[in-house]
């Protein structure tokens, strides 16, 4: 009988597998993928892609590969024209293309080389995925870009699509005489073809690199031109935005990333040049394809840029090169191993700022935005440890997330604390040079360090990576005779979470309160375990103690019983932003995890912005105060009857208007304030105040209105305005004035929030149909933000069942970017019980979601509780 049941047992397996691998399935999974990898190697590119302005474009791909298997081989290549294929010199006149699968049969297959010509037909995109499209509304011209990571190469040309079959690349290009082609190497020739209106581009063989990080990129682009030693530096951006670029920063962020890692990681920058492309449309911030990175427009402004963005810029820049080395020379083998990439990426880009750069605030921006994303993404009952597990390439994209990036990075921070930087940076040249132009796993970079360091890899590895959660500590203090007693008791909240060991700093303040001012002192403490304790001598008993300051740790302090009188003559009195701004993030948890009210908070910041001299904590107490997005205490206000919302609001827009005249003339935070200015605006006076400014009767000397801030103004209003005839006046003249992309977007963004159920019901069907719309995925998104403001969710109510229907609707197949946006912007947030009842029913009744839907749904289920916390927390304010 256990011989039968083996053997049966063995069968259902085998057919369960043979199912799996043979039934058609868009996305890749990790069985088919290393069932690929132990078929073929030493893969060849050789592409011939001829583009015009037309909807498609027309290529012709030999494969060159050598087979270890006989076997059948899936081939990648989502939804296009397949006009012929021919494998090993046999025309294919039968063969099964379905569902972004070409079934290559191992008949054909032979041990040794193989070579499969294809020539395909592909739609361009309008998703920002495979090969994108975008023509200019300012001057019809067209500009063609590439996005292949994660699984996308394939919407570009056949391929097999996964990160651990490296491949070489040659390839040649039929463009348009008036374009520039730019892809991973330099033209070697550009030459006249049959066609006078067309050049044909000759590119050499790239290096060996994967498929997401190959790249093509072609139109009118405006260039500019520098070098860094013997690398060609180009920066390309579309005509039409040129006037707005600073090439001179662009240029001085990149000379300064090439300084700091080519002698940080001890290889040479690895590739013949370095090209980085602003393109429109972009679905991220920025791409690493190699040698040619591609950025979104975002990061070009219409005015002044101020310090923090081109900080970020500086940072994202940074990011990107990294990539070059960790990801793009050393590739992870597969998606669970992401955080290989962007957890590196990250911590690398705010250590170059911070060794060769302007911008020494750079850990300051790292906890204020990767450390808070981290710790928010790990609060979610969707957390995931940073060595996640990926079942396949649908999976893949649910990770680029907080925890990828941000914890990881994090992570990465804690361990240099411990083992120290020169170790960590050797074994990191170990790794790079051990795994050059090949992928790697986890345990190969452990090895490396471990080896350098002499430090338990292994343990360390299984508490920070292979398991999720964020600990939680509580710290006790006890002072008498200059002997300061300190106790650490740490949890682990949360399924599979674990103790750990962690080290961090101990901050201690001494007051003078009568001369208003303070000293401080800091210890380095090592903790694990449930419970740690220690003595420290000090000269005297401190006023105030308080956990991680300097951010190398990463868990969550919970306070208990902290003195808010000495906490704000800290915030008051310490000349350290990086202090003060981790302690301002601690209160401010308080209000979210519904210890104290929005309120309690508000009276401190507003009263302690007054004498805040850095302009970075300036603008994080404004978004907490004013911002209209997310957990504000603006936003709180409509939890309130509306005589109240509206009293508050004007309150708070009244202290605005106060710092806004005591502004430096024409600073970063005079911008700052008159954004939260706009996002405060609710009541009849706020609004008459902003058309106004759009009227040049109202004039804040020094703030220039660009007209970004003007369509931000706009927006604002078209949102509140009943009655249409002023501010549709306002919108038609602005979209004569501003026919850019931006123009446009932001025209039929001021449209979509029209507080109006017709319009809503309108822009609904377009967003329920994006494959048949006019518009773009990114035009879509743009839309969907603005659809319902927090003050219209009796109108979004309305449309709740129609939300509903259209994501059971949606398929695996649809592109995941949109699937996204169009779910989170969308999720009913109304904050009551009600809601989250619905949430939970439709997510447990639908367990086969697109998986970028489930983890939204999933995540928007989380927050309704928080909100709903929070909200009890008011209830007495609002009753009053």
């Amino acid at each position: 009988m256990k011989q039968t049941f083996t053997i049966l047992t063995f069968g259902i397996l085998f057919l369960f597998q043979h199912c799996r691998f043979t039934t058609p399935n868009y996305h890749l999974t990790l069985q088919e993928a290393e069932y690929r990898y132990e078929t073929i190697e030493n893969i060849k590119y050789n592409l011939d892609i001829r583009l015009t302005s037309k909807d498609s474009f027309t290529g012709k791909v030999d494969i060159q590969f050598v087979g270890k298997k006989i076997r059948d081989l899936r081939l990648d290549y989502f939804q296009g024209e397949i006009k012929s294929i021919v494998f090993n010199d046999e025309a294919l006149s039968q063969f099964e293309y379905k569902n972004g699968q070409i079934q290559l049969p191992s008949n054909r297959l032979m041990i040794g080389n193989n070579k499969v010509s294809v020539i395909f037909e592909t739609p361009f995109a309008k998703t920002g995925n495979g090969l994108h499209k975008f023509v200019d509304p300012d001057d019809k011209e067209t500009y063609i870009y590439s996005q292949f990571e994660a699984f996308h190469a394939n919407k570009m040309f056949p391929c097999f699509d996964q990160p651990d079959l490296k491949a070489t690349f040659h390839l040649q290009v039929s463009a348009p005489k008036n374009w520039k082609v730019i892809s991973t190497t330099l033209p070697t020739s550009q030459s006249k073809t049959e066609n006078p209106d067309e050049v044909l581009y000759k590119f050499p063989e790239s290096k060996k690199i994967s498929t997401y990080v190959f790249s093509l990129h072609a139109g009118p682009y405006q260039v500019w031109e520098d070098k860094y030693e013997s690398i060609p530096l180009r920066l390309f951006v579309r005509k039409s935005l040129a006037k707005y670029v600073e090439p001179k920063d662009w240029f001085t962020f990149t000379k300064e990333g090439f300084a700091f890692f080519n002698s940080y990681f001890g290889i040479p920058y690895p590739f013949e040049k370095y090209d980085q492309i602003i393109v429109p449309e972009f679905n991220f911030g920025a791409m690493e394809n190699v040698a040619a990175v591609t950025f979104s427009e975002r990061f070009v402004s219409r005015s002044t840029m101020t310090r923090s963005q081109r900080e970020n810029l500086s940072d994202v820049i940074l990011h990107e090169m990294a990539h070059m080395w960790f990801g793009n020379l050393v590739t992870m083998k597969w998606w669970n191993g992401l955080w290989l990439n962007e957890s590196f990426a990250t911590y690398m880009a705010s250590l170059a700022q911070a060794k060769n750069s302007e911008f020494q605030e750079t850990w300051i921006s790292f906890f204020e935005k990767m450390k808070q994303w981290a710790y928010e993404e790990d609060s979610f009952s969707t957390n995931h440890p940073v060595e996640a597990k990926v079942n396949d390439t649908e999976e893949a994209f649910t990770q680029f997330d907080g925890i990828t990036y941000g914890k990881g990075a994090s992570v990465l921070k804690q361990l240099v604390f411990f083992i120290g930087e020169d170790s960590f940076q050797k074994g990191v040249q170990n790794y790079l040079r051990k795994y050059s132009y090949s992928n790697s796993t986890l345990a190969d970079f452990l090895k490396e360090l471990e080896f350098v360091s002499g430090f338990s890899m292994k343990k360390w590895s299984k508490d920070w990576l292979e398991t999720k959660g964020t600990n939680q500590i509580e710290l006790t203090t006890v002072c008498a005779e200059n002997h300061l007693y300190g106790k650490i008791i740490q949890s682990a909240p949360g399924p599979e979470n674990k103790l750990r060991d962690h080290k961090t700093i101990l901050g201690l303040y001494f007051f003078d309160r009568t001369n208003k001012q303070i000293s401080y002192e800091q210890f380095p403490v090592v903790y694990s375990g449930r419970s740690s304790e220690a003595i420290l001598n000090l000269k005297s008993c401190p006023d105030y103690v308080f956990m991680n300051a300097e951010d190398h740790d990463f868990a969550i302090w919970n306070w208990t019983n902290t003195n808010k009188e000495n906490l704000e003559f800290v915030l008051e009195y310490d000349t350290d932003p990086m202090r003060k701004l981790i302690l301002w993030t601690d209160y401010f948890r308080q209000v979210t995890l519904a210890n104290i009210t929005f309120d309690e908070f508000k009276d401190s910041a507003t009263r302690l912005y007054q004498v805040e001299s850095d302009t970075k904590i300036k603008r994080w107490l404004l978004s907490k105060l004013a911002s209209d997005n997310g957990a504000s205490y603006a936003s709180s206000r409509f939890w309130f009857p509306e005589t109240k919302r509206i009293s508050q609001l004007d309150s708070l827009q009244t202290f605005l208007l106060s710092e806004l005249t005591k502004a430096k003339v024409g600073s970063d935070e005079q911008k700052y304030l008159f954004l939260s200015l706009i996002d405060t605006t609710y009541s009849v006076s706020s609004q008459k105040r902003l058309y106004d400014v759009l009227d040049n009767k109202l004039i804040f000397p020094g703030l220039k209105i660009d007209q970004d801030l003007r369509w931000n103004m706009i927006i604002k209003l078209s949102s509140l305005e009943k009655e249409r005839n002023k501010i549709q006046a306002i919108i038609d003249r602005e979209k004569k004035l501003d026919p850019s992309s931006r123009g446009v977007n932001s025209s039929l963004a001021a449209e979509a929030a029209e507080p109006n159920a017709k319009v809503k019901n309108k822009w609904i069907q377009i967003l329920l149909n994006p494959k048949t719309s006019e518009y773009s995925s990114s035009t879509l998104r743009v839309v969907s933000y603005s659809l319902f403001p927090e003050y219209q969710k009796d109108i979004q109510l309305q449309f709740l069942d129609t939300y509903f229907d259209a994501l059971d609707k949606f398929q695996h197949t649809d592109d995941e970017n949109y699937l996204d946006a169009f779910a989170k912007s969308l999720a009913p947030d109304f904050c009551t019980d009600v809601t989250l009842l619905i949430l939970k029913k439709f997510t447990n009744n639908h367990p086969k979601l697109p998986a970028s839907v489930k983890k939204t749904l999933m995540k928007q289920i989380d927050s309704e509780k928080r909100c709903i916390q929070m909200k009890n927390k008011h209830k007495d304010l609002i009753l009053q």
